[in-house]
């Protein structure tokens, strides 16, 4: 029996019957309409989600849009309201479960089911991307199987695809691109109401490069999403593979996938090259309409052919060519943009994986690059392994992600100039501190530094710092020695303005020996979200993450909102406390306190953390304890 208000209730004509299944922002149920003698879906809006600022006009001007979608494989929208304070959509019923559903087994299915399959999805997205709508969220989940023709496959959940402008009829080359500061300029194609800066989308298994580095998407995105699902479809497995989040989008960005018939050598060669295509990193190799791949996969399943046994005509590359760098930074670049870091700066310090193409982000390295078993609290710091990572819902996620892509897309911008710190490498040990701001007699970073602008006003007894660029931030004091063995570090700070990829926090033990950058950072999200950083600039890449979570009980989210951050540090173990709360986890099922333990730094400077782009930060008191 279902406990759910909603079940056995009517919603206009339609009675709901019975729910199937919940994601982040809706319920989805079985209804009825009696008079039509119809089943129908109805999909219903979280009330969380309904209620943002904005949303409902939103809303209606997308349904619409998705409502003219008339296609043998895409699921209809037959109607789309509110009533009784919920915000609905009366969808096709599809009855016959998800293409997920019929892979759960890992058995790779029927070459000719599965390029028939891809082939149907190809044919559904290029009608939608004719009608200037990108996907951004294939996957098998929101493929339906027809429960009266089991051939028959059809395309659903529009309702997160972002609409971009159509100039021409050239709609697989139109491309979104994101207003300035909220407001639609010269050379923008985007209408401000439809789509959100910077907002990433999509299950991670099979987002593509270009959504993960938060660049433009156009429907070449969704094609490559497709190679996944048909990557799966012929192998029984996605392509890449982690313990976290993270290591799954690092693979999809850096790391080739493996060839089809490896994995399964009975898999038509045709096949694996159409698959290959669509999966290329670089847009510009892959098809460049869902249409291409529809006509590839048509003509290896024609009757009158027998391609599915034998190669496709033409080249397939999978990569660029030899001295190619479209799938990132050569190491001879990240050499240049490393040489000359400053944390004191317009230093960018991404989040990219620690280790190499096949590591694991859950796995930190030592300052020398060897691996090393980060512990919380006696027990290995690695979170349980989940099958799924939605990576809508976990504002942390987001700030990581998009930490890695700018270390993925700022190596081009040259060398950092250091900027000039007095007491950089002292040897002298920093002396406790309660820092009010009432003068700047610590010297802390002020004035306007790329695209950070910090100011100590004395007057107001804060420190107001302002990032413009995108870039992370490290302001910190200069007459500061360096930090003991044994210390509490706090700082009592807000964020003022609203961008979804900004984070604030405490820096500690940083340091810059000649041309390296070295240190850890307790970084928060507005939202809860929170996470625990090391960077070394020596490896390649420099970034690491030795936890992180979406949830600190003791936060205050929002704008606006003062909290109180704590770093304490004994006997190489890190504790944190937010308002005096210890951040936890849990263990054998109790709470307990987390405790990491790394070596990698054991002195350095004190300092704060400030990421985001046109995102204004107060901080009203920092503290430091040596006892």
């Amino acid at each position: 029996m279902q406990n759910d208000s909603l079940v056995g209730r009517r919603l206009g004509a339609y009675l709901i019957q019975n729910k199937l299944g919940e994601g982040g922002m809706a319920r989805v149920y079985k209804a009825y309409h009696a008079r039509l003698r119809r089943d129908v879906a109805i999909k219903v809006i979280l009330p969380e989600v309904a209620d943002q600022a904005g949303f409902r006009e939103r809303f209606e001007r997308e349904a619409q849009v998705i409502a003219s979608l008339e296609h043998r494989n895409i699921v209809a929208v037959y109607d789309f309201g509110e009533l009784d304070e919920l915000t609905y959509l009366i969808m096709q019923y599809v009855g016959g479960g998800t293409l997920r559903e019929q892979m759960r087994g890992g058995r790779p299915l029927d070459a000719r089911l599965a390029a028939n399959y891809a082939m149907q999805m190809a044919q559904a997205l290029h009608h939608a991307h004719l009608k200037g709508i990108v996907h951004r969220d294939v996957k098998p989940q929101n493929m339906l199987i027809s429960a009266s023709d089991p051939m028959l496959i059809l395309l659903s959940d529009f309702g997160i695809a972002k609409l971009f402008d159509q100039h021409t009829q050239e709609a697989s080359w139109t491309t979104i691109t994101a207003p300035t500061a909220g407001r639609t300029g010269e050379g923008d194609n985007v209408n401000p109401a439809l789509t959100s800066v910077g907002q990433m989308v999509g299950t991670a298994e099979y987002m593509a490069p270009e959504q993960i580095n938060l660049k433009q998407v156009d429907a070449r995105t969704d094609v490559y999403a497709l190679g996944v699902v048909l990557f799966q479809m012929l192998t029984g497995q996605v392509p890449f593979q982690s313990s976290t989040l993270l290591g799954i989008l690092y693979q999809h960005v850096h790391t080739p996938p493996m060839p089809v018939r490896e994995l399964n050598p009975a898999a038509p060669d045709s096949l694996a090259q159409i698959t290959a295509k669509a999966m290329a990193k670089a847009p510009e190799m892959r098809f460049q309409s869902a249409e291409a791949m529809a006509q590839a996969l048509e003509s290896v399943i024609a009757p009158s052919t027998n391609q599915l046994s034998t190669p496709l005509a033409g080249p397939y590359v999978t990569s660029p060519p030899p001295g190619s760098n479209s799938l990132g930074p050569s190491s001879a670049q990240s050499q240049g943009y490393y040489a000359s870091p400053s944390y004191y700066g317009g230093q960018t310090l991404p989040g990219t994986a620690a280790g190499g193409p096949h590591s694991d982000y859950g796995r930190a390295t030592t300052g020398g690059g060897a691996p090393r078993t980060t512990t919380a609290g006696g027990n290995a710091t690695h979170a349980p392994a989940r099958p799924r990572h939605t990576i809508r819902f976990s504002a942390i996620a987001l700030i990581l992600v998009v930490l890695m892509a700018l270390g993925l897309t700022l190596f081009s911008q040259g060398r950092l100039p250091w900027q000039n710190s007095g007491g950089n490498g002292s040897t002298q040990k920093a002396t406790a501190f309660n820092e009010d701001f009432t003068a700047n007699d610590r010297n802390w970073t002020s004035g306007q530094m790329q695209g950070l602008t910090a100011l100590v006003d004395t007057q107001q007894h804060r420190y107001a710092l302002t990032v413009a660029d995108g870039n992370t931030y490290f302001p910190h004091p200069n007459a500061i020695g360096s930090l003991p063995s044994t210390f509490t570090l706090s700082a009592t700070m807000q964020q003022d303005t609203s961008d979804a990829t900004a984070a604030y926090g405490l820096a500690f033990y940083l340091t810059n020996q000649g041309s390296s950058v070295h240190g850890y950072a307790f970084i928060v999200h507005i939202d809860g979200g929170f996470a625990v950083l090391k960077y070394n600039t020596d490896l390649s890449p420099p970034y690491s993450s030795l936890w992180s979570g979406d949830h600190l009980p003791g936060m205050h989210t929002g704008l606006h909102q003062t909290n109180s951050l704590q770093v304490h540090i004994e006997a190489g173990s890190f504790t944190f406390m937010v308002n005096d709360k210890p951040v936890t986890h849990m263990v054998s099922g109790a709470t307990v306190p987390l405790s990491l333990k790394d070596s990698g730094y054991t002195s350095g400077q004190p300092g704060l953390l400030v990421s985001g782009t046109n995102v204004d930060f107060v901080v009203t008191a920092v503290s430091l304890a040596t006892s």
